[in-house]
This record gives C-alpha cells, sequence and structure tokens, in this order.
C-alpha cells in the first residue's frame, strides 16, 4: 500500500506544485549570506549549495516556504528517490541529510506504536494531518467501526488528503476538518491523536503548553497521544544526544537549512522539557521511543 502512496506522490499532485518561483529570493538570499560571519560552511560553499538549491523543486519550494506543506512532507517520508543522480544535493537531501533519515524513521516509528494501540471502535485524529499517510497506511485487518479524522489548517492540504483517502480503500470511516490546531473545539471525541510537526515550529513554550492542553481536551478518558519533538544538535551544546551521525553531514545539513534556506523548523528541547510540558496539562508519558540518531524521539502519551 506504501507504494500506491509512492505513486501519487510522483504523479498525482504534481499539478499543485507548479508555484512562481520569486528568483529575488536567491539574490537576497546570497546578499544575506555574504554580509554574514557565522556561516557553517565557507562562504563559496554556501554560495555554490544555493546554486543547487534551486535546481530541485524542493529546494526551490522550501526557498521560498522555509517548510513544508502536506505534499512536500509526504514526499520526503515515502517518496521514491531512488532514480536521482547519487552525486546531486538532491539526492544527499533525500537520502544522507540526518534530519531527514530522523523524519522518515521517526515515521516509521509512529505507525507502529498506532498499531500495537489500536482496536476495533477507535476514533483516531491527525493534528495536524497533511495527506494523513500516518493513519490512512495503517493495517485496519480485524479492526471494526473505526472513524479516522484529518484536521489541518492549510486547505489544499485536506483536499489532497482526501483525495489520497481514496487511494488506500480501507474500510474505513474517514472524515476532515479544517481547523487551527491551537483553536480545537473537540471535546472528549478521539481516542488516539497523532500529532506531528507543531512544536517543532513554535519556540514559545507557553504557546506550545497551551496546544497539549487543547489535544488533552480533544482526547477521551485514557486515551493517546503519539507526538515527538527535536533534540538539540552537536552544533548547539555538548551535551546533546545525537549519536551515529557524521559530523560533515550535519554541518552540511545546518548550512543548508538554517544558513541557506532559514527554515522554520528550528526549535529544539530537551526529553526533561517535553517531559514537563506534557505532564503540566495532565498527560502521563509511557514512553519514549529514540530513533537510531536521537534526534526526532516519540513520544506516547496517556490522559
Amino acid at each position: 500500500m506504501e507504494q500506491d502512496c509512492i505513486n501519487i506522490v510522483n504523479t498525482k499532485y504534481a499539478s499543485h506544485l507548479e508555484l512562481d518561483f520569486d528568483h529575488n529570493i536567491v539574490q537576497a538570499t546570497e546578499k544575506r549570506l555574504r554580509a554574514s560571519h557565522n556561516l557553517a560552511l565557507p562562504l563559496e560553499e554556501e554560495i555554490s549549495l544555493l546554486q543547487e538549491i534551486i535546481g530541485f523543486e524542493l529546494g526551490r519550494f522550501l526557498l521560498q516556504n522555509k517548510g513544508l506543506n502536506g505534499y512536500w512532507t509526504q514526499y520526503v517520508i515515502l517518496g521514491d528517490h531512488s532514480n536521482l543522480n547519487q552525486n546531486s544535493l538532491e539526492y544527499w537531501v533525500f537520502n544522507k541529510a540526518p534530519a531527514v533519515l530522523a523524519t522518515q524513521e521517526r515515521f516509521s516509528i509512529f505507525k507502529q506504536k498506532t498499531n500495537e494501540i489500536l482496536k476495533s471502535n477507535m476514533t483516531l485524529a491527525s493534528i495536524p494531518c497533511g495527506l494523513m499517510d500516518d493513519l490512512l497506511s495503517l493495517d485496519y485487518t480485524g479492526k471494526e467501526n473505526i472513524k479516522l479524522v484529518g484536521i489541518d489548517l492549510d486547505p489544499l492540504s485536506l483536499k489532497q488528503a482526501e483525495e489520497n483517502s481514496l487511494t488506500y480503500n480501507k474500510n474505513v470511516n474517514v472524515s476532515f476538518k479544517l481547523e487551527n490546531a491551537w483553536n480545537l473545539s473537540s471535546s472528549e471525541e478521539y481516542d488516539l491523536i497523532t500529532s506531528n510537526g507543531l512544536n517543532i515550529y513554535e519556540p514559545n513554550d507557553t504557546k506550545v503548553i497551551e496546544l497539549y492542553k487543547k489535544l488533552y481536551n480533544a482526547l477521551s478518558k485514557d486515551g493517546y497521544l503519539i507526538t515527538s519533538f527535536l533534540t538539540l544538535p552537536p552544533t548547539l551544546t555538548p551535551d546533546s544526544p545525537w549519536k551515529n551521525f557524521s559530523m560533515h553531514d550535519v554541518i552540511k545539513q545546518k548550512a543548508i537549512f538554517v544558513d541557506i534556506l532559514q527554515a522554520k523548523w528550528q526549535t529544539f528541547r530537551t526529553e526533561e522539557q517535553i517531559r514537563y510540558q506534557l505532564e503540566q496539562v495532565g498527560f502521563r508519558i509511557l514512553e519514549i521511543i529514540y530513533d537510531k540518531q536521537s534526534m526526532f524521539p516519540t513520544v506516547i502519551a496517556q490522559k
């Protein structure tokens, strides 16, 4: 079934990706880099990387938007990247960038843990859902009366998620809501919520706690939250938990995502901070599962 999803990624949504790329961004980025005194790599190397970035579609999208939408999140995780030139920056991003590898592994851990909890008569929500592969790709064999709800603030992601749901041919009830996660109206509605990618864009700890409170209220009694967080990299602290990585790749990743793209997903937290924030609103932490690089842990919490 994931192969079906890969085919969708490569064909079905191509028409949604044609953006009017603003080439002034390239000039502005180069000007900013030349004025910077704290680059991860020598200036000319970063200028060269910038030119490579605008040579492929995801690179241009990130340069213009500084973050991923539902489509690109799906493509990063489930897309077929095997036909790319192995010497290209595009190949490196999808197959070697430490954060991307951690994201792909995190997706698998989410699926595994959701499947372990899953049983008949459950209502599951994905917030934000993107194209909702985290729930749509689960195995519902032997499970009855399952309801899936995708909630997202992006109308295009919801439209694509609805189209995506039709390809999975699951015997489950699927619905979608256009809603801001911080303004959830649901109360004790869901037995399990998966939520990835919000806290890494939000540096304000108070706002993150407010988000967790909304998710807590949306869960039924004894309901589960499966979420995640980014740990501090070794470029920020000597106490970083990161392991099994190439420092060359970490520095290159910092040059691309921080210096050049100024990606918005740069909010890192410790396990202690995440535990405190979740426990503040009433959650009980059941398990924290670290990926192989200890970059993007998964948290299982219960109401």
